[in-house]
């Protein structure tokens, strides 16, 4: 408990700032200027916040990504994800994956980054780490966004729109940057305690391993559209000794969650249970899709995925936009291996997903290591962070094929089960880059009348207006048809 009340003293302190304005969402507003704090005090407050856009509630990026990587839906006495699943991409849709992401945490990081004393250097590595993991996802998100002009406040309310390929090569710059203060810290350094590091916990060289392993997905999202990355872009990046997040080494957030009001780990607040006990405000409407259902029909992580109808050992899923089709009452929802209580960390990036990064990479010879041998460790990963057990006997029926023509089609089907409900937006973005699961639906009887999922989110309207000289123009079409750099 005085975890949580020293992190909520220090959530005042610097939230202040970023509370003031009538136009909170605005990325334009100048929301990182705080009136009180210090990179002990922001730490947390960022980390945070992280949680919050990336695995948090409703809005959260991991919902819209678990609807567009087709495992969830609603029951159909909910009208629930109507705008997701009929693809009603707009200006004014899910705006928050832009706008929030720059005022709350990245406005906190960026705080810590301009922090000049050299005995800060290890809170302005873990923020310099923390910002190219959020700006790889606008840009997956969105393309060109707001970088080098970024995050000044009242000094540029209007910034520019960086290129997106720019923007991602400046990542790995950024990343390297962060590695050389962990590798060389001044003697005055400090190590971040649990408190103030509610990740890693002041474990610098988990932090540089994680930085790795960011720029390994980084290069990776290049590596299948022609002339993009290189085997010398690899060495020069990651073939560098530090190593990258192996099995059990999950990055993890927990600021001391409880089961008490505005205190529990938010996406269990959001789908699984309110203080009282009774079904949280979205638990009854989400549901497996009938597709992920019969995907993992004998896969032992079904029962952790998802939970058996009833009282009952079946399982059960739905189409989305399945207005006349079964009710929540008989359909599977979120499972024990992903709400496992009030008091549960947020995730960041699980070593499963590491791993089977790492599997890629090999497979492709862009790093030394057996493939076979990271897709193997990255399948036990996902069951034990699931709780499923053993993984040897699910692996003797999908073994890793040891052929290059199909060895993605078979790492990024792991990926996809081992971030169902856990981390859905990266599924989103994999299945754009690789078009794996090959047969996996887009949402039928959608509004819009599309054949294919969207391939990007539109920039926010207050950009329009607050911005227009340099926000790209864009059309509702632009959903479907505008790919970001890296796709094909």
């Amino acid at each position: 408990m005085k975890r949580l009340n020293k992190f909520l003293i220090a959530l005042f302190v610097v939230g202040f700032a970023t509370s003031c304005s009538d136009d909170y969402f605005d990325v334009n507003e100048s929301v990182n200027n705080a009136v009180s704090s210090t990179p002990a005090l922001s730490l947390p407050v960022a980390q945070k916040f992280t949680v919050d856009v990336l695995q948090g509630d409703y809005n959260s990026m991991n919902t819209l990504g678990n609807l567009w990587a087709y495992s969830w839906a609603a029951g159909s006495n909910y009208a629930y994800f109507t705008d997701e699943t009929n693809y009603v991409v707009t200006s004014s849709f899910r705006t928050g994956t832009f706008t929030t992401v720059y005022t709350r945490p990245l406005s906190n990081y960026e705080i810590i980054i301009k922090n000049t004393d050299v005995k800060n250097s290890n809170y302005v590595a873990i923020a310099k780490i923390m910002k190219a993991f959020h700006f790889q996802y606008l840009v997956d998100a969105y393309g060109d966004v707001p970088y080098s002009e970024a995050l000044q406040g009242s000094a540029n309310t209007t910034p520019a729109y960086d290129n997106a390929n720019d923007i991602y090569d400046n990542l790995i710059v950024l990343l390297t940057e962060a590695q050389d203060l962990i590798a060389n810290p001044d003697a005055t350094a400090i190590t971040p305690t649990a408190n103030q590091d509610i990740m890693l916990h002041g474990d610098m060289a988990m932090w540089a391993k994680f930085a790795n392993t960011i720029k390994l997905r980084i290069l990776l999202r290049q590596s299948e559209k022609a002339g993009l990355v290189s085997q010398a872009d690899f060495d020069a990046a990651v073939n560098n000794g530090i190593g990258f997040l192996n099995a059990g080494e999950d990055v993890l957030c927990n600021p001391g969650y409880v089961n008490e009001t505005n205190k529990q780990n938010p996406y269990w607040g959001a789908f699984g249970k309110t203080v009282a006990g009774d079904p949280a405000a979205n638990a009854e409407a989400t549901r497996a899709t009938n597709y992920a259902i019969s995907k993992l029909s004998v896969d032992p992580r079904k029962a952790r995925i998802f939970k058996p109808v009833g009282t009952t050992t079946n399982f059960a899923g739905i189409a989305q936009n399945d207005t006349f089709g079964p009710a929540s009452a008989s359909l599977s929802g979120i499972g024990p291996g992903i709400l496992s209580g009030a008091n549960q960390s947020g995730v960041i990036m699980l070593s499963a997903e590491s791993l089977l990064l790492q599997a890629e990479a090999a497979s492709k010879g862009y790093i030394s290591g057996d493939a076979e041998a990271l897709y193997n460790a990255g399948v036990q990963a996902s069951f034990t962070y699931l709780g499923a057990g053993d993984a040897t006997d699910y692996l003797a029926s999908y073994a890793f094929p040891n052929d290059p023509a199909v060895n993605l089609e078979a790492i990024i089907y792991q990926k996809w089960v081992a971030l169902m409900g856990i981390n859905g937006f990266e599924n989103w973005i994999e299945y754009r880059r690789t078009g794996f699961p090959a047969d996996l639906p887009y949402a039928p009887n959608n509004l819009s009348g599309a054949t294919s999922i969207p391939v990007r989110l539109l920039y926010p309207s207050s950009e329009y207006a607050a911005n227009p000289d340099n926000v790209p123009a864009q059309t509702s079409g632009d959903a479907f048809t505008s790919k970001v750099f890296w796709q094909n």
